[in-house]
């Protein structure tokens, strides 16, 4: 039982630290594309995917709440707020840059994701395995 706890939960970061690391290429993809000021599909289709997902799933990756839950439908909720809320305040305060404030995004993002991965890494599966809901009620 303590073997296939841990397999499964070693198994459960390997897809997560897939995941976390597709959406460190979309946040790179998206910065570079802005950085060079390149106008084409690549970077219409890199802010999209960038804006409705990877912030949220860098704070959803580094919320222990969440961990044995379903995470995308959070993840779009939490980055549309998220985003939507930095681009509010930053005309408040008149200092409205769009694609400075992408970078900045992808930036923090990028790093959130990377802090996430690292602490995965960290945790030894056999000695913390993960714990499902249905293991809670035994």
């Amino acid at each position: 039982m303590e073997e296939s706890i841990a397999s499964h939960a070693r198994r459960g970061f390997i897809g997560l630290d897939l995941l976390d690391a597709a959406c460190l290429v979309v946040a790179a993809v998206a910065a570079v594309a802005v950085a060079v000021n390149e106008r084409n599909p690549v970077r219409a289709f890199a802010a999209v995917c960038f804006t409705v997902f990877v912030p949220g799933r860098a704070i959803v990756s580094n919320w222990q709440y969440v961990r044995d839950h379903p995470t995308t439908a959070l993840s779009v909720l939490l980055s549309l707020a998220v985003l939507t809320l930095a681009a509010t305040v930053t005309l408040w305060i008149k200092f409205w840059h769009p694609l400075g404030l992408l970078e900045v995004e992808c930036a923090v993002s990028a790093a959130a994701l990377v802090a996430a991965i690292l602490r995965r890494r960290r945790i030894r599966p056999a000695e913390n395995p993960v714990v499902g809901p249905s293991q809670l009620s035994e």
